[in-house]
């Protein structure tokens, strides 16, 4: 590492800024909702990616799009070997969700408010604190509000920053920013599999055509075996039939259906046992029923680990708890499942505060302790960077 934390957390200018952090709360509140209300949905970025390169630049800092939509600046210039932070501008919400704000005590209601409101808030006041008290890095620091991390997005806007590095070389050490929490370091990838499922029959009238194949029972059918297979549930998996859809009418027999499938797992080969599953049970449900059918890959998350004896690694647990926190390893599925399947040491953090019902109409964040996970991320782009 470049600083100790001892150095870090002993400079007058962080701690400088730490006080800046926590004085801004309702300015940070403020701009996180803001942000927030921008519909962002995989694909449909543009608008929010416009909101958060102004707020860098006026703070003093040049972004660029690059050619996917990515918002990229340098903290102060480029070089090799960078520290990259980044949070995703997307949600997971389509752009049609109402993005009311309603309170609760001290929480926030908006779809995204914490996924990845808080992310990218996260990332702009830390740049923002660290200006302000004129800290500057003796490795290059570049900030990424990148696009695509959601559902059909696929990681998309890191798989073409690392692509197409906007740095010398390809070394770096990577942050990404997502959702809430100041305790957490997310240093394992959990691997995916996205699949869509068409299924097709003939079609027809529910009497008169009555026992022609119908692919909604078929889906029906397939669901059923593959949540009730024996081993399917194993520790570090998970599986999700989140999207169903078919037919025209409670009188008619459908002539289509389609099923979007979320398979999960820790291990790789453990993640293609659940996609040789799923095709054998979608197999054996069609062939009984008649109906035809095709897989699509719809997307796919690496999986992999940044170990917890890495130097990043150590420097966020160190970090955290300097600042009076046990630090929590953990595994998700984030922006730094990339580069960590590339063997670029990657992990993902909290922006502060506590948040629920993620990914849910329902989503809220709670301020309390906010500034701790926007101070972490100071202090440890400080160790791992160097101050200069």
């Amino acid at each position: 590492m470049e600083s100790s934390v001892d150095n870090v957390f002993s400079d007058k200018r962080v701690q400088r800024a730490f006080r800046f952090i926590a004085e801004n709360e309702p300015a940070i509140e403020a701009e996180q909702i803001r942000l927030t209300q921008i519909p962002a949905p995989p694909f449909g970025e543009s608008e929010r990616a416009r909101a958060f390169a102004d707020e860098l630049s006026r703070a003093g800092l040049r972004p660029e799009a690059d050619g996917i939509g990515n918002v990229v600046a340098a903290y102060d210039g480029p070089g090799r070997n960078p520290v990259v932070v980044g949070a995703h501008l997307d949600t997971v919400f389509p752009a049609s969700t109402p993005l009311e704000l309603r309170r609760k005590g001290r929480a926030v209601l908006v779809p995204g408010i914490s996924d990845n409101g808080c992310g990218i808030a996260a990332l702009l006041w830390m740049v923002r604190a660290a200006k302000e008290a004129g800290i500057g890095f003796r490795r290059p620091v570049i900030l990424v509000g990148n696009v695509g991390e959601e559902g059909e997005g696929n990681l998309r806007g890191i798989r073409y920053l690392f692509e197409n590095p906007r740095w010398d070389g390809r070394g770096c050490e990577f942050i990404a920013i997502d959702g809430a929490g100041f305790q957490r370091i997310t240093h394992q990838a959990l691997g995916s599999r996205r699949f869509r499922v068409h299924l097709a029959g003939p079609g027809g009238h529910s009497w008169a055509d009555f026992g022609r194949p119908n692919p909604v029972q078929a889906m029906a059918s397939a669901i059923h075996l593959f949540s009730t297979a024996s081993g399917v549930r194993r520790s570090g998996e998970s599986f999700n039939f989140g999207l169903v859809r078919g037919g025209i009418s409670v009188n008619a027999i459908p002539r289509d259906a389609v099923m979007e499938v979320d398979l999960r797992s820790i291990v790789a080969p453990n993640l293609a046992e659940l996609e040789k599953r799923l095709r054998r049970c979608v197999n054996e449900a069609t062939r009984a029923s008649g109906v035809e059918c095709r897989i699509e890959l719809m997307g796919e998350r690496p999986s992999g680990m940044t170990p917890t004896g890495a130097p990043l690694v150590q420097a966020a647990m160190d970090v955290t708890r300097r600042l009076g926190f046990e630090p929590l390893p953990d595994v998700g599925s984030t922006d730094a499942n990339l580069p960590i399947s590339l063997g670029i040491p990657a992990i993902a953090l909290g922006g502060g505060g506590s948040s629920g019902n993620v990914h849910t109409p329902e989503e809220w964040f709670d301020p309390a302790r906010r500034e701790i996970g926007i101070q972490r991320l100071l202090a440890l782009v400080g160790v791992v960077a160097g101050l200069d």
